[in-house]
C-alpha cells in the first residue's frame, strides 16, 4: 500500500515539473504586459506571423533650390510674393520642385550662382554665360525690363545713351546692361535702390538709372512726387533665370513650365496686380 502511494506522488511530482516552465512563462508574460500598460504603453501586438513591424517614416521633402535675386519690391518681397517671386515659384511648382530667393547685392549674387553657393540667379539678361560660364540660362523669359533714367529736374533729357554724358548719373553695382553702355559725366555706383533715388532727391545726381516698374514704386514710397520716368527707356530686354549647371536637368523642363504658365493664364494672373499699381 505504501509502495502504490509513493508511486502516485512520483507521477505527480514529475507532471508539475513539466507544466512548471509554461506556467512559469505565462505569468512573466502577464507581469510584462500588465507593467508596460501602467507605464502608458501599449501592448504589443502578435499576429501569427509574429510581431507587428513599426510603420515606415515619412520621407524628407527635398530641400528648397536658392536663386539669388538683386532685385527688391514689387519684385522681389520678405514674404517671398513680389512678382518675380511668385513666377519663379511658380514655374517651379508646375516640375514638381521647391524654390526661395535670396536678397543678395548684384555682383555678388553672380558669382556665388556661378560658384555653385546658390543654386542660380532669378532674373537677369541674356548672355551672361561668357563671363559666367558655370551658368545655364533658362531659355524663356520671366519678364521684359524697359531700363529707364529717371530725373526730378524739368530740364533733363535722355533719350539715348549718348545724352547721359550730359550728366552725372548714378545706378545699382553690378548691373551688367548699365557697366556696358554708361558713359557719363560722372558716375555713382549703389547697392540698393533707396540709396540710388536718396541721391536723386538730395541732388547729387541729375539723373537715376533703373527699371521702369521698380522706378515708379520707389518715387511712391520715397514721395518723389515730381519723379520723371524718361521716355523712350535706353534699352528693353527679356529677363531670364539662370542655374549652376549642376541642375542642368531643370532647365529645360522651368523652360516649357513659364511657357505653359504664360498659355493658360497663370503668368498674367500674376503679373497684372502689379502693373496695375
Amino acid at each position: 500500500m505504501a509502495f502504490e502511494r509513493m508511486k502516485m506522488l512520483r507521477a505527480m511530482l514529475r507532471g508539475m515539473t513539466r507544466v512548471m516552465p509554461r506556467a512559469m512563462s505565462c505569468v512573466l508574460l502577464l507581469c510584462a504586459v500588465a507593467s508596460g500598460a501602467g507605464a502608458g504603453q501599449s501592448p504589443p501586438s502578435v499576429s501569427a506571423s509574429g510581431p507587428s513591424v513599426a510603420a515606415t517614416a515619412p520621407s524628407t521633402p527635398a530641400p528648397a533650390l536658392i536663386l539669388a535675386t538683386t532685385v527688391s519690391p514689387p519684385l522681389s518681397e520678405p514674404d517671398q510674393d513680389g512678382m518675380l517671386d511668385l513666377i519663379v515659384k511658380g514655374a517651379f511648382a508646375r516640375i514638381g520642385a521647391n524654390v526661395a530667393l535670396q536678397q543678395l547685392p548684384s555682383e555678388r549674387g553672380l558669382v556665388m550662382a556661378d560658384a555653385g553657393q546658390v543654386d542660380g540667379d532669378a532674373n537677369r539678361i541674356s548672355g551672361l554665360e561668357a563671363a559666367y560660364p558655370n551658368l545655364l540660362r533658362v531659355p524663356e523669359s520671366n519678364m521684359t525690363y524697359e531700363f529707364t533714367a529717371f530725373a526730378l529736374r524739368p530740364d533733363v533729357s535722355v533719350r539715348h545713351w549718348d545724352d547721359l554724358r550730359h550728366y552725372a548719373v548714378a545706378y545699382i553695382i553690378g548691373w551688367k546692361i548699365y557697366d556696358e553702355n554708361v558713359r557719363a559725366s560722372s558716375t555713382v555706383k549703389v547697392a540698393t535702390p533707396e540709396n540710388l533715388f536718396a541721391l536723386l532727391r538730395a541732388g547729387r545726381v541729375d539723373v537715376v538709372l533703373y527699371y521702369r516698374l521698380g522706378g515708379l514704386h520707389y518715387g511712391r514710397k520715397l514721395g518723389l512726387a515730381n519723379l520723371r520716368a524718361l521716355d523712350p527707356p535706353l534699352a528693353t530686354r527679356e529677363m531670364y533665370m539662370y542655374l549652376n549647371r549642376r541642375h542642368a536637368d531643370l532647365v529645360p523642363r522651368l523652360a516649357d513650365a513659364l511657357r505653359d504658365m504664360k498659355k493658360d493664364g497663370g503668368y498674367q494672373r500674376i503679373v497684372a496686380p502689379f502693373l496695375g499699381r
